[in-house]
């Protein structure tokens, strides 16, 4: 890696730090979350999800940041898979079910022809991010990008990023 660029990101960081303001309450915010829909009975499909973890703004790669796959909530969760990213911020293809790529061939089908996932990515330092209702189809690999946040204080810690991807997507 170039010194000045690790220069420049540990700058960065100092910068975030400084200009960081500590909450007034000690409250929870609340977010709602669209529920997505089951996933269909018929999981006869297989795709892959590639999740791409960086800090800031996409800049720098975060190695050993841990991925969990999951459905359901978070507090009632059943996870699927569990992934360390590489030193380029990425996990390796992770399998998952999904609907046969057949539903896709109909203008519209009775099925919705792909499934929703949910992924946690945690990393020392730096705010969990949650990432509901991620689309999978069979036999596309899909990309998600996660941006992690530095953590400015001790308050932050159990404040997770939440980001909903839930849409009605049409094919």
């Amino acid at each position: 890696m170039d010194k000045s660029l690790f220069d420049k990101y540990i700058q960065e960081m100092r910068t975030m730090r400084a200009s960081a303001s500590l909450p007034t309450q000690n409250t929870p915010e609340v977010t709602t979350v669209t529920q997505a829909p089951e996933n269909s009975e018929d999981m006869t499909g297989m795709g892959y999800l590639v999740v791409n973890v960086t800090s800031v703004r996409g800049l720098y790669p975060i190695n050993g940041a841990r991925v969990t796959v999951f459905t359901g909530s978070e507090e009632n969760m059943t996870v699927i898979a569990e992934e360390v990213t590489d030193r380029s911020g990425k996990t390796p293809p992770i399998r998952l079910e999904a609907p046969s790529s057949v539903l896709t061939e109909t203008p519209d089908p009775t099925e919705r022809p792909y499934s929703y996932y949910n992924i946690r990515t945690v990393e020392d330092g730096f705010k969990t991010n949650l990432n509901y209702n991620v689309a999978v189809f069979d036999k596309i690999t899909s990309v998600q990008n996660i941006n992690l946040e530095p953590m400015t204080s001790q308050i932050e810690q159990n404040r997770p990023i939440i980001i909903d991807e839930f849409e009605n997507y049409t094919l």
